[in-house]
């Protein structure tokens, strides 16, 4: 039997970012090496200062970096150079049109830049990814693990955080999607598989009912002229609280793994349903 606190800390404990083992960058870290803001007029040529110090572009609001840390800020642009292509910079631009205390909304837009000259290559925006209410946004990051589709064709991964703010009812989920690119253009090959979730039900004591699931995510080699399969493994524990007849608050836990594959269509993997986040 296990002590409750150790199950409480399971549940509010930081984000870890789960994939195929490879480097990801951790929530809070950037590598813009002081660019930042060169790079987003380069990619933004029309956008204008604001009187907060972020820049404006087409009703949306962008955040610059203080240095390379972002400060714990999920709306500022975040940088990364991608080890399977060091020549290329990777940037999330988050393009916020509202902020408040109830609510956000705005896109990210990715774009891959040459880490030299700075020249923006690819670039895509994806609509609505920043945009939160109860559940709100808490990291933004790059997972440059080494997706290898093909032999010549390496996919990178964009990871986002969410937790909810009751503690009666804890929830925390992370999203992950991947992109490659596609001559001139950025494509993306997995949308919007949650590789972490957690949430539970208790009475803010003890007693109540708690589940945690992780997916790791590992390529299966190809066959020749295919594209790698993708090999899902989640474990879940769930666990259950009671006050024991000492008044000790006890937690009984089961833990299930299963295991299921992901295939290549020709345009990129289909997510099945219970695998996605839910909005």
């Amino acid at each position: 039997m296990k002590r409750f606190w150790n199950v409480r800390t399971l549940f509010f404990a930081p984000i870890v970012l789960i994939g195929l083992g490879g480097p990801a960058a951790l929530p809070g870290q950037s590598e813009c090496a002081g660019r930042a803001a060169d790079i987003i007029r380069r990619a933004y040529p029309s956008a204008t200062n604001a009187d907060d110090g972020t820049l404006l572009f087409e009703g949306a609001s962008i955040t610059l970096p203080k240095g390379d840390s972002v400060d714990g800020d999920p709306h500022a642009v975040i940088c990364r150079v991608w080890p399977a292509q060091p020549q290329l910079m990777l940037i999330a631009v988050p393009l916020m049109t509202e902020q408040s205390d109830s609510e956000n909304e705005g896109d990210i837009e990715l774009l891959v830049v040459d880490s030299t000259k700075l020249q923006v290559r690819q670039r895509l925006r994806l609509d609505g990814l920043m945009s939160d209410d109860a559940f709100r946004v808490r990291s933004v990051a790059f997972d440059t693990a080494r997706y290898q589709l093909a032999p010549k064709r390496t996919a990178f991964g964009l990871r986002i955080s969410r937790e909810g703010s009751s503690r009666a009812n804890p929830f925390g989920e992370t999203t992950l999607w991947l992109f490659s690119i596609e001559g001139d253009r950025l494509k993306p090959v997995l949308d919007n598989i949650v590789v972490r979730e957690s949430q539970g039900e208790w009475d803010t004591v003890c007693a109540g009912e708690f589940s945690e699931t992780t997916r790791t995510l590992a390529m299966v080699p190809p066959a020749k002229d295919a594209v790698a399969d993708i090999l899902v493994t989640d474990k879940t524990t769930t666990s259950v609280n009671r006050v024991g007849t000492d008044n000790d608050c006890n937690s009984e836990d089961k833990t299930t793994i299963d295991k299921r594959r992901l295939r290549y269509d020709g345009s990129g993997y289909g997510v099945p349903k219970d695998l996605k986040r839910v909005d």
